[in-house]
């Protein structure tokens, strides 16, 4: 028994001694291998360390290069900014003390302040190194092809122009136009902003006003007032009365002063037309007030106001 168990701890000794030898050879290969691995490592390591460099050498020059320029092109558009705020400041104050037209001033602080911001931009767009030149004939050739897009709107900037510069009305103007009647709030290049008499805010394009007939009532509008009085009335004293009450109305405009006589001879009544002139704001209360004050006085004095009748004439007994 004693002699199998020495026999078996020398098997398995010399079982242990040639596994670790075994083991010892291949590390000992390994560690060949990566010593022998070792410089196409180092070497593919400094190619990217080297890659590494130039594309931050690259970025480095180009914010270098640029960002001076990008800065001092940014710093260009805010500069045209103030610089067109206080241009048109000034210019607003010089027109308005010499009493410019409202809508002429408007117009050309506009000009002034887009001419600013686009010699700004033009500045700015040369520090960043683009060639203007190029930029502005391309722009051109834009802009004439955009011309036939746009025909519909620049046709609104035409007109208006045209209207800026010949003023056939100006804001606070009492207009009629295009079955539009108000007054002139406002004026663009593009559209006219009217208000009529019911309060109510038009929109009305500038090219449907060139061409158009335009009435122009300016500070006041013209009030209509129509009365029918019977044959045999006596008119001189039926036109004397219209003509104190619309001296006695404040609201009525002493000049152009109120206008009265006889418009025409109806089949029923002679028609008594007076012309009076007011503020566009008290045009229906006026008329209102007018009609109803004649009514009372010609009713007061005397004075009959026809409805329409027909006298109709029986011929041998027969109608």
């Amino acid at each position: 028994m004693k002699f199998h168990l020495n026999r078996l701890h020398r098997v398995a000794g010399v079982v242990f001694f040639s596994s670790f030898i075994s083991f010892g050879r291949a590390v000992a290969e390994t560690g060949t291998q990566v010593v022998s691995a070792a410089p196409a490592v180092k070497e593919m390591f400094n190619a990217h360390v080297a890659t590494a460099q130039k594309l931050f050498g690259i970025a480095a020059e180009f914010l270098v290069k640029y960002s001076f320029q990008a800065l001092g092109g940014i710093i260009v558009i805010i500069a045209g900014f103030f610089v067109a705020n206080i241009a048109c400041r000034f210019t607003g104050e010089f027109l308005h003390k010499h009493r410019i037209d409202v809508t002429i001033s408007k117009f050309l602080l506009q000009i002034i302040k887009i001419a600013i911001l686009a010699l700004a931009v033009l500045i700015a767009l040369g520090n960043f190194g683009i060639t203007i030149a190029p930029f502005i004939a391309g722009l051109s050739v834009a802009g004439f092809g955009l011309s036939f897009a746009l025909q519909g709107p620049l046709s609104n900037y035409a007109a208006g122009a045209t209207l800026i510069f010949t003023k056939p009305f100006k804001v606070g103007d009492i207009i009629e136009v295009v079955n539009v009647l108000g007054e002139v709030e406002d004026m663009t290049l593009a559209r006219t902003q009217v208000r009529t008499i019911d309060g109510t805010t038009v929109m009305v394009p500038n090219k449907h006003i060139i061409g158009e007939i335009i009435h122009n009532y300016s500070e006041h509008k013209k009030v209509d007032i129509k009365v029918g009085v019977a044959y045999g009335t006596d008119i001189d004293k039926a036109t004397k009365l219209v003509k104190e009450i619309a001296e006695k109305d404040a609201r009525v405009a002493k000049n152009p002063a109120p206008r009265i006589g006889i418009l025409e001879f109806a089949d029923s009544s002679i028609i008594i037309y007076a012309q009076l002139w007011t503020k566009q704001t008290d045009y229906w209360q006026v008329l209102f007030d007018v009609n109803k004050a004649i009514n009372e006085t010609f009713r007061s004095g005397g004075i009959s106001m026809p409805f329409p009748q027909r006298d109709v004439h029986i011929i041998g007994g027969k109608i």
